[in-house]
């Protein structure tokens, strides 16, 4: 039993972390209307990019699109993973509810990652060779590690 609830844990901590560094990268590398820190990134992207008026455009335009579906999906899993602490903290948790809940929060997971992998490639597609080998050094300069020689293709 202590291994079901360790792997439980496990795959409860991983599907945080992956939220969370898909909401990081989705948050800090796009344009978000109105003065924020976002846009303060999305100033330094455009510097380091040297995008064009016509990029900058199409970036906002995407993002104008992307932002809400992220944000309900995002609401979506901060409700489940409160559901999934009120059962936890319950005296004796009901663990077919528990595995429901997680199964419910891998599948909006894996409804996150997938829309935050087409913005990034929708993001692609608008820059340049050089601009894509710049951005994704930027996004993997974020990551935890992201030091660490380029993985081997």
């Amino acid at each position: 039993m202590t291994k079901k609830w360790f792997l439980i844990i496990v795959v409860l901590l991983t599907v945080v972390n992956l939220a969370a560094i898909g909401t990081f990268v989705c948050r800090h590398y796009c344009h978000k209307r109105g003065p924020s820190p976002m846009d303060r990134q999305f100033h330094r992207l455009k510097k380091e990019l040297r995008l064009t008026d016509e990029q900058v455009a199409r970036m906002r335009n995407s993002r104008e699109k992307f932002d809400p579906e992220i944000e309900e999906i995002s609401n979506d899993l901060r409700e489940k993973r409160h559901g999934l602490v009120g059962e936890l903290k319950k005296k004796k948790p009901d663990s077919a509810l528990v595995e429901q809940i997680l199964r419910g929060m891998d599948s909006s997971q894996s409804v996150l990652q997938r829309k935050v992998v087409s913005h990034l490639l929708e993001d692609k597609a608008i820059f340049t060779p050089g601009q894509q080998e710049k951005f994704f050094s930027i996004i993997l300069e974020r990551f935890p590690d992201g030091n660490k020689p380029d993985i081997k293709r």
